[in-house]
């Protein structure tokens, strides 16, 4: 079991890891895509995601903007927002999906640094 790492400090945030807005991220549940507010590399919050019940399961695909790519994940909706709808928390995960969006941050990182 791999050790938790604290990346928010923020006090009164629960998140164990830090959200961001860009890159953009887009989620494939079912037949439908969806645009995603904001995510982390624990999980997501889509716009106008499924409608399911806190506590279920669901299972979908992640796109990066950019990156052409898939990457499939399990996933459990934790929270209702009343502006965005339900925030998601990842169950199942591949590498895959991790280091692309670790790759991702870089990238969007180093742009910044550069102008």
């Amino acid at each position: 079991m791999s050790k938790l790492i604290r990346t928010n400090f923020d006090r009164h945030e629960q998140r164990r890891d830090r959200r961001y807005v860009s890159p953009a991220i887009t989620v494939t549940i079912g037949d439908e895509c969806f645009a995603v507010v904001d995510w982390s590399l624990g999980g997501f919050q889509p716009v106008g995601g499924p409608q399911v019940a806190i506590g279920q399961e669901i299972t979908g695909a992640v796109t990066i903007a950019g990156n052409d790519q898939s990457f499939a994940f399990t996933a459990e909706a934790v929270h209702r927002d009343g502006r965005n709808g339900l925030g998601f928390r990842f169950v199942e995960r591949s590498q895959s999906l991790i280091n692309a969006l670790d790759r991702a941050l870089i990238v969007r990182l180093m742009g910044r640094r550069r102008a």
